[in-house]
């Protein structure tokens, strides 16, 4: 089964969110510019995708033209409650300028990238 649905209310001038589940996993992509007015809708999309163990989340990246701390603020915080809930939280199509931050902050290592 595969449903995708992008929420209206989470989109703004700047940036956009979208999920879709397929098997049980779920895959949120965003796009655009992710800074503190995209810090609780992210964060808050990513939270709803994370309901158990068997919880696998795919937060595609490869639409980002920017990333301050406010979208690592948002990825910690998910991959924390995906930890908490037994799930996992991946990253992928990471644009470098997204993963040099990554490293700046020393967290390269704590996620899971996928190509």
């Amino acid at each position: 089964m595969n449903t995708e649905r992008a929420n209206p209310d989470l989109y703004m001038d700047h940036f956009q969110l979208s999920e879709q589940a397929m098997n049980g996993a779920a895959k949120v992509t965003v796009s655009g510019e992710i800074d503190l007015a995209a810090l609780l809708p992210l964060q808050e999309l990513l939270f709803g995708t994370m309901n158990g163990p068997s919880s696998t989340t795919e937060v595609d990246l490869g639409n980002v033209s920017f990333m301050d701390a406010s979208g690592i603020t948002a990825l910690i915080r998910a991959d924390d409650k995906a930890r908490d809930v037994g799930g996992r939280l991946h990253l992928s199509h990471v644009p470098e300028r997204v993963f040099r931050l990554l490293k700046i902050f020393d967290l390269d290592h704590r996620f899971s990238i996928l190509a």
